[in-house]
């Protein structure tokens, strides 16, 4: 049996969830709540545990899944530890649904695995067949969700010496059909919108059709309700103009937010990790999101006030001035966020995404700090 003890202020865990909670109804809380991208590559490093090692196997990795929890709530100086409950689920980083697609995967050993391009002309998009999604890692997410829901049984997590609770979870992943269809032609496809637009709504289209399929059946197998909202993420689309997105990429979000999505914070959850500012008005709009979840660096606070008080907004300091920026330049970053967002509610402090592996902690602590000194920002009507 695995037995894990996770130490960590429970006082401090329930200061975490009230604040949250309040920033996602817009109200004041006690301060602006922080919540950094520490993602696998971070942890993984830090831990001395190489991606090989950590993709090899379903038990090894709900092992190195819970010491990478465990090192994240012990370490990192934010609001992410919220309730008494820990939740896995398989992970194969961002290459999910382009296997799912049938992109062959390049797997390295101590960096994130690689889609590799399969489309190189228009006639092969016309024709291609989406392969069964039972022969691709969407099967394997499956088939590892299962094993580990069984390995949980031989797991003992404590908190402070209580037991908690360990939940495995499942799902495709948040990559919109638009990155898959990305993924599978390169480059090719921004010409290819505008060379033979129908056909590249209908591959779209069948991209989408099999993501709502593979998606319903994780949801109908591991009794998760099919309106329990949809994080969803169109991070291929930031190239592309207002008006081609409302063309491509609106009308198969709908799909996916309309057969998923709920009414929730994070029920109509959108991320946007580039410069997605000439998006706003559709994401607003067309797309009716919640959140919009580590969105980019490279917009500036000021060009958020479109959504500012009507979505819950999570960034969105530069991860490269985490890394290597002085404790003064972070501070700054840090409130620039929180004076001109601040006052309208719904905002999460973080990076805009994700922690360089390697980043200080000391520089992480500064926007917890910079949020405390700056407090409860003083409340600003949203009609901007």
């Amino acid at each position: 049996m695995h037995r894990m003890n996770i130490r960590y202020p429970e006082t401090e865990m329930e200061k975490s969830r009230k604040r949250l909670e309040s920033a996602y109804r817009f109200e004041s809380p006690d301060r602006v709540p922080v919540l950094l991208g520490i993602e696998a590559r971070y942890l993984l490093e830090e831990r001395e545990v190489t991606f090989a090692e950590y993709f090899s196997d379903p038990k090894t990795q709900l092992i190195h899944q819970l010491e990478n929890i465990k090192w994240r709530i012990e370490n990192i100086p934010d609001d992410w530890f919220t309730k008494p409950i820990l939740s896995i689920s398989p992970d194969f980083q961002n290459v999910t649904n382009a296997s799912g697609c049938g992109c062959e995967i390049y797997w390295q050993e101590n960096e994130t695995p690689q889609s590799v391009q399969r489309l190189s002309t228009i006639d092969e998009m016309i024709h291609y067949e989406l392969p069964d999604w039972r022969s691709t890692l969407w099967a394997k997410r499956l088939d590892w969700y299962w094993e580990m829901k069984k390995l949980v049984q031989d797991v003992d997590v404590m908190l402070n010496g209580d037991h908690v609770p360990l939940h495995v979870t499942a799902g495709i992943n948040a990559d919109s059909p638009f990155m898959s269809a990305v993924e599978l032609a390169g480059a090719h496809f921004y010409h290819w919108m505008l060379e033979a637009p129908e056909d590249c709504h209908r591959f779209l289209g069948k991209i989408t059709d099999r993501y709502i399929e593979v998606e319903t059946e994780y949801r109908r197998m591991s009794g998760r309700p099919m309106n329990d909202g949809l994080n969803y993420s169109d991070d291929s689309a930031q190239v592309i103009s207002l008006e081609q997105y409302r063309e491509f990429c609106v009308p198969i979000g709908k799909r996916m937010y309309e057969t998923f999505g709920c009414e929730r914070h994070d029920g109509r959850m959108m991320h946007l990790c580039g410069r997605n500012v000439h998006l706003h008005e559709s994401l607003l709009n067309d797309l009716h999101i919640t959140m919009l979840t580590g969105y980019g660096s490279g917009n500036a606070p000021k060009e958020m006030l479109m959504l500012a008080g009507k979505v819950v907004l999570h960034g969105n300091v530069d991860p490269m001035t985490l890394y290597q920026g002085t404790p003064s330049e972070i501070e700054q970053e840090t409130l620039n966020v929180l004076e001109t967002l601040g006052p309208y509610g719904g905002v999460i402090l973080g990076d805009g995404f994700n922690v360089v592996p390697g980043t200080d902690i000391v520089n992480l602590e500064i926007l917890r700090k910079t949020s405390q000194r700056f407090g409860v920002p003083k409340r600003k009507s949203t009609s901007v």
